[in-house]
């Protein structure tokens, strides 16, 4: 139902974005880091959607459940995925159909780190959340991720993607990043629903937000509205294309200095470039990401998509 109680129709093509969406996340930290190899920035964000799926598992069997302690426990094994343990004295929650298919994704050297404040907001025994956050005072751009996560469930009041980005966000961040996810949330589950004319809308959500994540946001929203009006696949490259030319321009520049005055290349920040290329897909779809490279990741992110629309549908 929406927010006036009347029943609530799944958006056009949202199965195609759900999928896009997921594939966008993982697009997009690949594109940022130049390597196949996965990273945490999008391993998360997955361990969260399946948390996710996992309330709706239950809900589905009529049986009530936690939407937070669901994602929190899922983020556990992600974490015990990346860490390679869970957190000291912290559940131990027992495997899922995940955990079996990351089993078998091949690594060619090493899964990347993503934002360090993620690990570190669940190394912990406690669950974090308003009022008692794990990682007092972070704000940082690895929420912005699972912010496109919350926004996929379907059917739902807005207030309700609120509260979920709300809940994902406490559980490595404090207060202003959830603010941010929150709002990050929304802008994605606007572009689901409609598309390019959602962004009229997105200065207003953006206006109250403070902080690194939320100014991340911005420039998030900035460089994609630059290219609205664009094909799928033009948007895109028009998101990556200022800074390639800019670091394109700087390799010139740097072959012409000695060898003691060139500086380090340009780091794109995987975070970011996921939630972009998330937000690009939420407003195209499929389309967004039709010419990416295969992931190591597609196997899950096809089966997550599978067992998601199976439930909402």
């Amino acid at each position: 139902m929406n927010e006036t109680g009347e029943i609530a129709l799944l958006p056009e093509n949202y199965s195609d974005k759900v999928f896009a969406i997921l594939l966008g996340l993982a697009d997009g930290a690949t594109h940022a880091r130049d390597d196949i190899d996965p990273g945490a920035t999008e391993i998360l964000p997955l361990y969260l959607a399946d948390g996710l799926l996992e309330a709706l598992e239950w809900a589905n069997d009529g049986v009530a459940s936690d939407e937070a302690a669901c994602m929190w426990l899922a983020a556990l094994r992600g974490y015990n995925k990346l860490a390679g343990s869970f957190p000291d004295n912290a559940p131990q929650p027992l495997n899922r159909w995940i955990d079996e298919e990351f089993s078998r994704v091949e690594i060619f050297e090493t899964i990347h780190p993503g934002d360090p404040l993620n690990l570190a907001g669940l190394d912990s025994k406690d669950m974090g959340q308003p009022g008692r956050p794990t990682g007092p005072g972070a704000d940082s751009t690895g929420v912005l991720p699972r912010a496109a996560i919350a926004a996929l469930l379907g059917r739902v009041p807005v207030s309700t993607t609120a509260t979920l980005a709300r809940a994902a966000a406490y559980l490595t961040h404090d207060a202003q990043a959830a603010e941010t996810c929150i709002a990050a949330a929304k802008i994605i589950r606007s572009a689901m629903e409609r598309g390019e004319d959602a962004a009229a809308e997105w200065q207003q959500l953006l206006e109250p937000l403070e902080g690194t994540a939320a100014q991340a946001l911005r420039e998030i929203v900035s460089r994609v509205g630059e290219g609205l009006g664009q094909s799928p696949v033009d948007a895109y490259n028009a998101y990556f294309a200022e800074d390639e030319q800019e670091q394109a321009e700087e390799d010139s520049d740097i072959a012409a200095m000695p060898a003691a005055s060139a500086q380090a290349e340009v780091v794109r920040d995987p975070e970011v470039d996921a939630y972009a290329v998330a937000l690009l897909s939420a407003i195209h779809g499929s389309d967004a990401v039709g010419e990416r490279p295969a992931s190591a990741l597609d196997d899950i992110i096809s089966e997550l998509h599978d067992r998601w629309m199976a439930l909402l549908v």
